[in-house]
């Protein structure tokens, strides 16, 4: 494993500090609040409470470490791109945080010790979903257009406010070229960013995508790191 013996014992003593459970049941209540969100998207993954708890206790230092009491997992740091994923609800995340977080993270401080867990779990989440295009339909009734000369059928979907997926569905006849006096059938609808898969959230995963090793800055034996405290604690 290769890890220095002085970080492992501050990790043991962390682990064995009384107040290392304090934010246990923050990070239990947020995990319970996505799987209830977020449950139905496919292959939505196992969110193992300790996993997080070890990215907290790694990041901070434990107890005895002033970061314990501020910046828990690190987060929103100077130069931390991460922190303006969430403040501008970008790369998806806008699908990930519910409308507290997205208000706090806005007006608070990310100092603020269980702001900062909450954002790093937001974000961990964020970069462990899969995101893609699907079409919604925001009214089913079916209304006409009568295609005027230079019309096409994005010019169509929208002046119409529907798709080029709804028209195609709702005219299986249709061909490329279109007519003018053509009557074409529609329904409001649009395209949205949706949850379309996840990736498992493993040790390896907050290595690469939270303390940024797929990029070569982060730190070699951060996954390590964390099965390290992750064996550490107790069910």
């Amino acid at each position: 494993m290769g890890l220095d013996v002085r970080w492992q014992a501050t990790m043991d003593a962390a682990i064995e500090n009384p107040k290392s459970s304090v934010y246990d049941e923050l990070i239990q209540s947020e995990l319970i609040t996505y799987r209830s969100r977020l449950a139905t998207t496919p292959g939505f993954p196992n969110l193992d409470w300790r996993l997080f708890k070890a990215v907290v206790l790694i990041e901070s230092g434990g107890p005895a470490c002033a970061a314990w009491t501020s910046r828990a997992m690190q987060f929103g740091n100077p130069s931390d791109p991460a922190y303006n994923v969430l403040r501008s609800a970008t790369q998806g995340s806008a699908l990930i945080m519910d409308s507290q977080l997205k208000n706090d993270i806005a007006t608070k401080s990310i100092s603020i010790p269980t702001l900062n867990i909450r954002a790093g779990i937001a974000y961990i989440l964020t970069m462990a979903a899969q995101f893609g295009s699907a079409q919604m339909i925001d009214d089913p009734t079916i209304r006409q257009h009568t295609v005027q000369k230079k019309e096409s059928l994005f010019s169509i979907s929208r002046s119409v406010h529907t798709t080029i997926q709804d028209i195609a569905t709702n005219n299986p006849t249709l061909g490329r070229t279109l007519r003018p006096g053509q009557v074409i059938a529609y329904q409001l609808a649009h395209m949205t960013m949706v949850i379309t898969g996840w990736t498992p959230i493993t040790p390896d995963f907050p290595a690469a995508y939270y303390n940024g090793n797929s990029n070569g800055q982060g730190d070699p034996n951060y996954a390590d790191k964390i099965r390290y405290v992750y064996g550490k604690l107790p069910p």
